[in-house]
């Protein structure tokens, strides 16, 4: 059977003042009448049945996760003690898929990114899928073909073919690279051998737990005591426990970038993280219409920017390429090209002991 795992404990701070610490991006409706995890969830239908979604979060955020996914089996949802990055996330869910059906393929997706071609996702999860039955060894990654240079995510370097299925190729990982400077990310994009790191993983649950022992065994350890607790009383207890001993370490870093078969599919599906308003407003801008509008707005000579409201009215003269966020106690007000600035913003909230703002 594939099981999807959907990583909702993401803070969103690049959306604030729409996303806060209690409610972060993936709970809000930004690119549609559904909330961004709600999209993550419809878009695996059919490929994957609500019966075999899980999702893991932070426990405060279990009330709002209930309240959106309402056909999610209670059991599905697996609260986080703590914050350890991807890492420890990925190994207590293999634990569990793998405790269900020693089979289990592993479908990991971020709960907060926007696909607008849902079909083809679906189509390069079955063909991953399809690569992972017939090599047990394979980790498998969907990488972005990117657009522009951008220099805000990781890139994975294109090795040789690995296989080819219909009118996909499937590659192997040469290498995993940082975040780059402009003008390498500019060399990158003009090069067809790399492509954006997107966090979209598929693996057997068996597998990926092989790759903790090699790799990283001392979350290997805490995986393995989890593992005896799975249905005794004390199971909530261990997994305070051992997350509180794990390190914080993304999955790339642990695994993907140590492990020795590792592919990727270049994928082109619409694909963004909407890591900041300035890409909100990329992403939802018309041919038509520069600017992107919600709630009560009036203006003059305004152009190419993102006006966030609700009942309370905006009144704009003379703006251009900016962003005006609105809520109840926050008003954002800043150039698209800044936006990326917020997190110094944060932390001079923190500095200044205003952290009911975030």
């Amino acid at each position: 059977m594939m099981y999807a795992v959907i990583m909702a404990g993401g803070s969103g701070t690049r959306l604030w003042p729409r996303s806060r610490l209690d409610r972060p991006k993936q709970f809000h409706k930004l690119t549609s009448d559904r909330s961004l995890l709600q999209e993550t969830v419809a878009r695996l239908d059919p490929a994957i049945d609500i019966g075999h979604i899980y999702i893991i979060a932070n426990e405060s955020h279990g009330p709002a996760i209930k309240e959106q996914l309402g056909g999610l089996p209670v059991s599905n949802f697996v609260a986080e003690p703590l914050a350890k990055n991807t890492a420890p996330a990925v190994g207590i869910m293999a634990v569990i898929l793998h405790e269900k059906d020693p089979e289990a393929a592993m479908v990991v997706l971020p709960s907060d990114h926007y696909i607008s071609r849902g079909d083809k996702f679906r189509r390069l999860l079955g063909i991953a899928e399809e690569v992972i039955r017939e090599d047990e060894e394979a980790l498998l990654t969907l990488g972005i073909k990117p657009t522009c240079p951008e220099t805000g995510y990781g890139y994975i370097e294109i090795g040789n073919e690995y296989k080819e299925i219909g009118e996909d190729k499937i590659f192997r990982v040469k290498s995993f690279k940082e975040k780059p400077d402009a003008e390498t990310a500019r060399e990158y994009v003009t090069s067809w051998r790399y492509v954006w790191n997107s966090g979209m993983f598929v693996w057997k649950a068996g597998t990926i737990l092989s790759m903790f022992e090699t790799h990283a065994p001392d979350i290997y350890a805490g995986l393995q005591e989890f593992r005896r607790a799975l249905g005794a009383p004390e199971e909530s207890k261990v997994l305070e426990k051992v997350y509180r001993e794990f390190p914080g370490i993304s999955i790339d870093y642990a695994i993907m970038e140590k492990a020795e078969k590792v592919l990727v599919i270049p994928a082109d599906m619409g694909w963004s993280d909407i890591g900041s308003w300035s890409a909100l407003h990329d992403l939802l801008k018309s041919e038509e219409e520069t600017n992107v509008i919600t709630g009560s707005h009036i203006g003059v000579d305004t152009y190419n920017s993102l006006i966030l409201g609700g009942d309370r009215l905006i009144a704009t003269v003379g703006l251009d390429n900016m962003v005006v966020v609105d809520t109840d106690d926050v008003l954002l007000i800043c150039p698209k090209g800044r936006s990326q600035d917020i997190k110094t913003l944060l932390d001079r909230l923190k500095e200044e002991n205003k952290t009911r703002y975030l």
